[in-house]
């Protein structure tokens, strides 16, 4: 006879904490005693799909601990959208498996996955219970304040960026122009945590470009300009998807769109930078940490890494507790002394949806972002670094 089975999965762009949800997912389930089985999907749905699972109850306490710090997704993740037919053949594993619980960590397109895999399991009389723990770099989920993830790779960028203005500095008779660019699909939350640690003019960046307003050549032209005659140098920050008034990509590069429907575009650092090399006359150089910005463990947020983990605990408790059909979402109270606050939010209301960067927190013209920004993001960076040494 099959056990009564919870099955976890991951899914989408890893961040360097989605494991802690693991770990707090198995932890907690472990101390709650209500899930006899607990089994892992390899490469998330297409795990489902395959029939490639893994069991997770021979882990304990101490490969909880190496799990919570570890990057990467550990059960291996995917990019793929389900297709009405493959909907019974996730349902058949499932049934297979005996999964009475399903946990799945990710964003916006998992938690349509999550969503419509309850549905579809309403539909034919099965007792499946969904819930979502939220994870993206990118923090464009919708209903909660924040996305576990981003306060990691906010982090990076944060520092990164003063790293990079320092050398950029001592280089500046040579490179005088470096442009930074980010991930972030639509919107620009990483793109403004460049901006985080920014004390003064000398550190950058000193023209920030984002999604939400459109790129618009000669107001760019004209920003690296005022920043070469004020310091001698001009550091960029930029999504990889601004667009123009037109709507069209700035990015050179187009490879058709992923599995949701996602325009994959590349290099929009390489033609910022041979715009100014042509229009201004000055060297520019690119820097494209890549997947750099959502695996490095030495620049985890402690915040991030603790909310995560309670992320994890929260699902598991509101799956024993027999709830379903949500994704578990991270509040605060009030914009004044951090602390967060968990609840809960229908699947329905998450899925394929995107939550931009107001406006309200970015500057007029290139500048950079609001004192409501900072306010707003420096509690996930956890304790900041000391700042940098700088002879003037």
């Amino acid at each position: 006879m099959t056990l009564p089975t919870l099955l976890v999965g991951q899914s989408g762009g890893p961040t360097p904490v989605i494991n802690a949800s693991l770990a707090g997912l198995l932890e907690e389930g472990a101390r709650l005693g209500c899930f006899p089985q607990v089994v892992g999907l390899r490469h998330g749905i297409e795990g489902a799909l395959a029939g490639d699972v893994v069991p997770l109850n021979c882990l304990g306490a101490d490969d909880w601990e190496v799990l919570a710090r570890t990057p990467a997704a550990a059960l291996g993740s995917c990019r793929h959208r389900l297709a009405p037919q493959d909907e019974g053949r996730v349902l058949e594993t499932f049934t297979r498996l005996g999964v009475r619980w399903f946990c799945y960590i990710g964003g916006n397109d998992s938690m349509d996955t999550g969503d419509r895999l309850r549905r579809a399991a309403g539909g034919a009389g099965m007792d499946l219970a969904v819930c979502g723990v939220p994870k993206t770099i990118d923090n464009d989920l919708v209903e909660t304040d924040h996305s576990p993830g981003y306060g990691s790779a906010a982090r990076y960028w944060a520092v990164a960026t003063q790293e990079a203005t320092l050398d950029l500095a001592a280089m500046r008779t040579y490179d005088r122009v470096l442009v930074l660019e980010t991930m972030g699909r639509n919107a620009g939350w990483l793109t403004a945590a460049c901006a985080l640690l920014k004390r003064d003019d000398p550190d950058g960046p000193h023209v920030l470009l984002t999604p939400e307003r459109p790129f618009d050549e000669a107001t760019f032209l004209a920003g690296v300009e005022a920043a070469l005659q004020r310091v001698g140098y001009c550091v960029v920050a930029t999504a990889e998807t601004i667009r123009d008034a037109a709507g069209e990509y700035v990015a050179r590069g187009r490879a058709g769109v992923d599995r949701f429907g996602h325009p994959i575009v590349s290099a929009v650092g390489e033609a910022l930078a041979q715009l100014v090399t042509a229009r201004l006359g000055v060297k520019a150089r690119v820097n494209k940490p890549g997947t750099f910005q959502r695996t490095s463990a030495a620049l985890v947020s402690p915040v991030d890494l603790a909310e995560a983990r309670e992320a994890g605990r929260q699902a598991a408790r509101r799956l024993a507790g027999g709830h379903g059909g949500e994704m578990i979402t991270l509040g605060r109270p009030d914009m004044g002394s951090y602390r967060c606050e968990y609840g809960v939010v229908a699947l329905e209301r998450v899925a394929n949806r995107e939550r931009r960067l107001p406006q309200d927190y970015l500057d007029e013209g290139v500048a950079g972002v609001t004192p409501a920004f900072l306010a707003y993001a420096t509690p996930l960076l956890g304790p900041a670094p000391a700042p940098a040494f700088r002879l003037g």
